[in-house]
């Protein structure tokens, strides 16, 4: 599943807040750990790494541990790449893609809410597809004091969850544009191929 790296009425203004805070800065970096837990299973599979996001719409989720990968997108194409076999996939993103990787708009509130419908009850923020999608049931968003996400817990219809938990949020004064189209080592970034399936965890 792709990293999940982002909403009806509100009930206060919450979804607004995070985004005014992620552009108070160009960019951002915070740790995760990821926990990916099958249906019916109490344990999951944890891995941890370094997420940049720089607004409008870039993410870079960058997993430091094994495998080693990075999952980034820079708004036009998202990319997954593994370091360790050299290998590159690329789509193009589209609204149905946005609706799968909704952190990389939570800077966006607008685009957010025509792709999903938001319950905002802070410290959390509830999204809901508005389109039928094959990997998203619901989102669940908890800000911390600072309104910066510090947790994002992903549903899919089989019943799996996806969670990050975020820590140590630092600001940027800025981001390298080369940070959001990966490439395996000495290769160029790779480009979408017209067979090429959907990202799949």
């Amino acid at each position: 599943m792709l990293p999940v790296l982002v909403l009806l009425a509100s009930v206060d203004p919450a979804l607004d807040r995070v985004a005014a805070q992620l552009q108070q800065s160009k960019a951002w970096q915070a740790e995760f750990v990821q926990v990916f837990l099958p249906a019916g299973f109490a344990k999951g599979e944890e891995q941890r790494g370094i997420l940049t996001f720089a607004h409008p719409a870039r993410v870079r989720f960058e997993y430091t541990s094994k495998p080693r990968r990075v999952f980034a997108t820079d708004g036009v194409l998202a990319r997954m790449v593994d370091l360790e076999a050299g290998t590159c996939q690329a789509v193009k993103v589209d609204s149905h893609t946005w609706s799968s990787i909704p952190l990389a708009s939570l800077s966006d509130p607008g685009a957010l809410r025509q792709a999903f419908q938001v319950e905002e009850r802070t410290p959390v923020i509830t999204l809901i597809p508005r389109q039928a999608s094959a990997s998203i049931t619901k989102v669940t968003v908890t800000v911390d004091a600072a309104y910066l996400p510090q947790e994002l817990l992903v549903e899919d219809p089989s019943g799996n969850t996806n969670r990050f938990a975020f820590h140590r949020w630092r600001p940027l004064s800025q981001a390298d544009p080369k940070l959001f189209s990966p490439a395996p080592p000495g290769q160029e970034p790779c480009r979408p191929r017209d067979d090429n399936p959907e990202f799949q965890r």
